[in-house]
């Protein structure tokens, strides 16, 4: 397979990520149930799985790190980082008024948003809340270093 450039410390996976063994297996490993995991919580993730929430942690579904951020700085998957939420600013690219480059310049967590953000009006603002993707948490190779 093409080489990887995914992370080996998190739950970043490559561009390949579907034909990329390495990605497939950090993929399996936190959706599905290990052997070892207690009654519980297998309960609780049988109980997501039929309330149709995702079998993955809800709250490491909703958190990423730098390195999985910094793939999206791409018009077709452009991220932004507001202090630590990570919003989605791909359906508002090409319409925002500042132009596309505004938003790609930043994407992927390239820079801190939080003073952009103030810029727009409190309505804006409070539209963009339909956009959250997560927070920004540390990946445990940077925590090591």
């Amino acid at each position: 397979h093409a080489q990887c450039d995914a992370c080996p410390c998190c739950r970043d996976t490559c561009v390949n990520a579907n034909s990329c063994i390495p990605c497939q297996k950090k993929r399996n490993a936190t959706t599905m149930p290990r052997m070892h995991e207690s009654s519980s919580n297998l309960l609780a993730l049988l109980s997501s799985i039929c309330s149709g929430e995702s079998p993955e942690n809800k709250n490491a579904q909703n958190t990423y790190t730098m390195c999985q951020l910094k793939r999206h700085n791409h018009a077709e998957s452009a991220w932004i980082l507001v202090g630590d939420t990570i919003y989605d600013a791909t359906p508002y690219i090409r319409s925002h008024p500042g132009g596309t480059e505004t938003i790609l310049r930043k994407s992927g967590g390239a820079a801190d948003c939080t003073e952009d953000m103030r810029f727009h009006s409190g309505r804006a603002q409070r539209e963009w809340r339909k956009f959250k993707v997560g927070t920004l948490v540390a990946c445990p190779r940077q925590s090591s270093s």
